[in-house]
This record gives structure tokens, sequence and C-alpha cells, in this order.
């Protein structure tokens, strides 16, 4: 065996070896980024769940909030008084009765 042929067939090993370690880095490489793509895409669920219950809770603030501007723009008219007066103080107008239903409670 002369020296051409010896070296062309060591060639021929270490391409092959190559090969194979460049196929197996690339079967490593999208085994971790298919494991990494969904791991990412269970964070994105969950931070899509919490955006919309934190929405959710923006917005019943938000009317409540509305509910309480109401409350404070009527505070001084009659009616607001009368009904905070009947409704915490359990008051009543001159004249006015209450009756109990004993089936209802």
């Amino acid at each position: 065996m002369n020296k051409c042929e010896k070296y062309l067939k060591n060639r021929s090993k270490k391409n092959k070896r190559f090969l194979m370690g460049s196929i197996l880095v690339f079967v490593l490489v999208f085994v971790l980024s298919k494991s990494f793509n969904s791991k990412v895409n269970a964070q994105i669920v969950d931070l899509n769940a919490n955006i919309k219950t934190t929405n959710s809770k923006i917005s019943s603030i938000r009317g409540e909030i509305d509910s309480i501007k109401e409350d404070y723009e009527n505070r001084n008219t009659d009616e607001y008084k009368e009904k905070i007066a009947r409704e915490k103080l359990g008051m009543l107008k001159k004249d006015e009765y209450v009756y109990k239903d004993e089936n209802n409670k």
C-alpha cells in the first residue's frame, strides 16, 4: 500500500467520523430545541391565562370605581340620604308600616 492509498483510506474514515459526529450534534440540538420550545409554549399559555384573569379583575375594579364615583356624586341628594337611612339604619318615614311575612324567611 502506498502513501496515497493509505491517506485516502484514513481520510475516508475521518470523513465518516466527522459526518456521524455532525449528525449526532444536529440531532441533539434538534431535540433540545424542541424541549425548550415546548417549555416556552407552556409558559406562554400560563402567562396568557394570567393576563386574562388580571384583565377581568381590572374590569371589575373599574366597575366598582364607577359605582363609587356615582355614589360620591349623589351623596348630597335627598334620595341618597333616604336610601342610606333606610338600608343601613332601618329608618322609616312617618306613617309608614313594615309587614313581615312569617312564611318567607
